[in-house]
């Protein structure tokens, strides 16, 4: 019997050959559940959700307040305004029909102001793919070394799969890198350190 006969795989209990994608498929599940329990991942994402919302925030901000410097611009500029706002509405010896007309423009100009201030909050939102982005691409992270012998088999150190057996083609590429996926099974490694958190974002 060869020494370096390759196991059946793990989850269904199938020959090697042909490949079978229960392994990549439960690898792929581990590494999301893993990802999912990484504190640092969700301290990135509060870093960027909080500085995403800051600064949408204050573009509103500032879009508004130039909107209501303008909205309040044109308020004074209609006749009267001033006396009607010193009276809270009911200015004294202001005929019926002016009062009318001023309410009415005052009550035009509040909802144009409502209009605009609810598109600038619009325009606002619409930034946060932009911005979210632009944190994102401010962490800074630092992959380990691969000779570093604190994570595990150097990287040449690691074990290499003929691309045939005897009396086996081992296929496609794809179907090499399964055999030596497998083979680097047989070394646990010892548990990694504890990454140091990216800079940029603290």
């Amino acid at each position: 019997m060869a020494g370096d006969i390759e196991p059946s795989c793990a989850i269904c209990g199938a020959p090697p050959y042909p490949t079978c994608p229960h392994e990549d498929e439960r690898m792929e599940l581990a590494i999301d559940q893993a990802q999912a329990r990484w504190t640092a991942m969700q301290g990135i994402r509060d870093w960027v959700l909080n500085n995403a919302r800051d600064q949408v925030m204050s573009t509103f901000q500032q879009l508004r307040l130039a909107r209501y410097q303008l909205h309040l611009a044109y308020l004074q500029s209609l006749p009267c305004f001033t006396l009607y706002y010193r009276y809270n509405g009911q200015p004294p010896m202001m005929q019926p029909a002016q009062l009318h007309m001023l309410h009415s423009q005052i009550t035009q100009a509040n909802a144009l102001f409502k209009q605009g201030v609810d598109e600038d909050w619009r325009r606002s939102c619409l930034q946060y793919p932009e911005v979210l982005d632009y944190y994102f691409n401010r962490v800074g992270y630092v992959l380990p070394d691969e000779t570093d012998p604190s994570h595990g088999v150097a990287a040449k150190e690691r074990p290499r799969v003929k691309a045939k057996k005897e009396g086996i083609d081992a296929g496609s590429a794809k179907d090499a890198k399964r055999k030596e996926s497998r083979r680097s099974r047989g070394t646990t490694p010892p548990a990694p350190p504890r990454a140091p958190m990216p800079g940029a974002y603290r």
